[in-house]
């Protein structure tokens, strides 16, 4: 039984899990560094300073790029956000410096965790970041100049490419730019048509033309999809323009690569897993494969200048780098279509894949980079001169190096089964650094790393006993799970009660804007359940010998609270009632019998609302 003083605690908690917590993708933390399902610093922040005492010692055992660091920092210096959340909800944090504890297993996370919550003073490091680039761009010269429609010299602010089709029939070649885009209205066609012999098939059936060439960095022959540039859009004084490549373009670029050479890049060679795809990852077998030619040159120069900058802001200016390249560098930054828009709108990289478009980007490096700069200052000023401290180690949690019963609180996101193959995608950037992630403890289900559900539940039940060795009696553990899957949150279950732990109560954290794996899915979950776990007595036997008409019952009673008693249209969604059936679940001690799919079918016959019908 737990004493009085706890059943206060947790009484006083349920404010803080009564209602869904806000999330918001927005802000210099947030957007400092891009990293799948990462979570607002903010929000952490406010749990953190509503579970803890000033001084208090927290613990992410999966901690990512450091989010529960900076939530740790931001105690010491709320941000007005975290203020007016916690008024609005009626809570009492009490705000001031704590200590926290990161862990994490891959090299890119840590390296990340550690630059962002040990800043380094924002105005040199703005200073030395504008020089850096300053000092690239005299060693690269006019690289990224292109002639206007009016013969003025201006720069290049991104290029789309296109990928090259055959025609199955005639053999003859086509661009895709050329076969499937509409200018008005703007669109991307599925749908294939031979300009010269009119044979008609789907896109996707369509082989893409290859081509064999040089490889500078093998030094040998290398055979590639073929792409060819297509359209620039370009800027000549304050004047933003585009128009589409011409032969001269061509002869222009080919002319200020030739005297540029490409110097100390990485011979890495992708370690393929899960994410390999034939058709669109045809050539690419090593990092520089991912780069066009002219920001293969321009992104190397910038790494290998950093080694001439003072070594307490390498890391620094590094992250800089790191922050930009694999989403904004690489041939994974793409196009999108938007209803009613006039012209393709540029974006990063897809989160959580290794997707290359028919219609990659190439964008101009040193101008993200420099606009980036400004986001990074800021981030670091919003947690600079906290005295909170945070320790970061790039390490296992499956053995904390912690003495029993010292942590206070434990705040974490842990993989979610099969859902991001981290090692795998962080490698574009883990290669750079020289090291990557060591995946033998990687918590994941993964058929390339030979990983089932067994060897999920295995890995995530040694570090959640782990925390059970290294937390306070009294102390409590909030964790954030996302999942369509029941036997993935089956084993986390099993994995937690295995380990002494019990859910309390919990909640729904709302991400404002969602991951593509979530945006695409055609099982999507909206909000990732929250829970509240504390330390059991013993461990939990518990069987999953429950019939699903018990669970057909409690949907049931899911769907009436939140058309009888709730007024948020939000609450009454088939995808907000899933992770309702979770949350009921994980309270009651029931096992999770239905996956996300299953579920929705069942809802269809019994949601008294048709406009909310799947």
């Amino acid at each position: 039984m737990k004493d009085k003083n706890t059943q206060l605690q947790i009484s006083d908690l349920k404010k803080l899990y009564n209602s869904p917590l806000p999330s918001n993708r927005n802000g210099a933390l947030y957007n400092a560094f891009s990293y799948p399902t990462k979570i607002s610093p903010e929000s952490i922040g406010i749990f953190i300073a509503c579970h803890t005492d000033v001084g208090a010692t927290v613990l992410d055992p999966f901690a990512g790029s450091g989010t529960t660091g900076l939530a740790t920092m931001l105690c010491d210096k709320p941000t007005k956000f975290m203020i007016d959340t916690a008024k609005s909800l009626g809570l009492n944090p009490k705000w001031g410096k704590r200590n926290a504890v990161l862990y994490e297993l891959s090299t890119l996370g840590s390296f990340v965790s550690d630059v962002m919550c040990n800043p380094p003073s924002p105005d040199k490091f703005e200073k030395l970041a504008q020089k850096l680039l300053k000092d690239v761009e005299s060693e690269v010269g006019n690289i990224y100049s292109v002639v206007d429609n009016d013969g003025n010299e201006g720069f290049i602010r991104y290029v789309i490419w296109s990928d090259v089709l055959e025609c199955p029939k005639c053999k003859k070649e086509s661009t895709f730019w050329d076969i499937a885009v509409t200018q008005k209205p703007l669109s991307i066609s599925s749908a294939f048509k031979c300009p010269h012999c009119k044979h008609s098939d789907a896109i996707s059936n369509i082989h893409r033309a290859t081509e064999n060439s040089w490889d500078v960095i093998l030094n040998k022959n290398h055979v590639a999809k073929k792409r060819v540039p297509v359209k620039i859009y370009g800027r000549t004084g304050k004047k933003s323009w585009s128009r589409l490549v011409t032969k001269k373009d061509i002869s222009h670029f080919k002319a200020l690569l030739s005297p540029i050479e490409l110097i100390d890049f990485p011979k890495h060679e992708i370690n393929w897993g899960v994410l390999y795809r034939k058709g669109y990852h045809t050539g690419i077998s090593h990092l520089h494969h991912f780069y066009t030619e002219r920001n293969a040159i321009v992104f190397s120069r910038l790494w290998n200048k950093i080694s001439s900058y003072p070594l307490e802001y390498q890391d620094a200016l590094k992250f800089l780098l790191l922050s930009y390249n694999s989403s904004h560098s690489t041939l994974m930054t793409r196009v999108v279509v938007k209803k009613n828009s006039t012209d393709f709108v540029i974006t990063g990289s897809q989160s959580g894949v290794l997707y290359i478009s028919g219609l990659p980007i190439e964008k101009n490096i040193l101008e993200g980079v420099r606009r980036k700069i400004s986001t990074l200052k800021q981030a670091f000023k919003l947690v600079e001169n906290s005295n909170s401290k945070v320790r970061v180690y790039n390490s296992s949690s499956t053995k904390i190096e912690m003495r029993d019963q010292t942590v206070d609180y434990v705040f974490t996101d842990p993989p979610f089964g099969d859902y991001i193959p981290y090692s795998e995608i962080n490698q574009i950037n883990e290669a750079w650094l020289g090291n990557l992630t060591n995946q033998k403890d990687e918590a994941i289900m993964n058929v390339a790393q030979k990983k089932g559900i067994d060897e999920y539940r295995q890995l995530m039940q040694s570090v959640f006993s782990e925390v059970n060795r290294v937390l306070k009696k009294n102390g409590s553990l909030s964790l954030v799970f996302h999942s369509a899957k029941a036997e993935i949150w089956q084993a986390l279950i099993d994995s937690y009660q295995r380990s002494n732990f019990t859910v309390v109560t919990s909640s729904i954290l709302d991400k404002l804007q969602g991951s593509f794996k979530q945006v695409i899915s055609n099982v999507k979950v909206q909000g990732d359940p929250l829970l509240l776990l504390y330390k059991s007595e013993t461990v939990s036997q518990k069987k999953s010998a429950i019939k699903k008409d018990y669970d057909t019952a409690l949907i049931k009673k899911i769907i009436s609270n939140a058309f009888l008693i709730s007024n948020n249209l939000d609450e009454q969604t088939p995808e907000r009632l899933f992770s309702r059936y979770i949350n009921a679940c994980l309270e009651l001690g029931k096992p999770v019998l239905f996956d996300a799919g299953e579920f929705y079918s069942i809802i269809k016959h019994e949601l008294p609302n048709p406009q909310y019908s799947m």
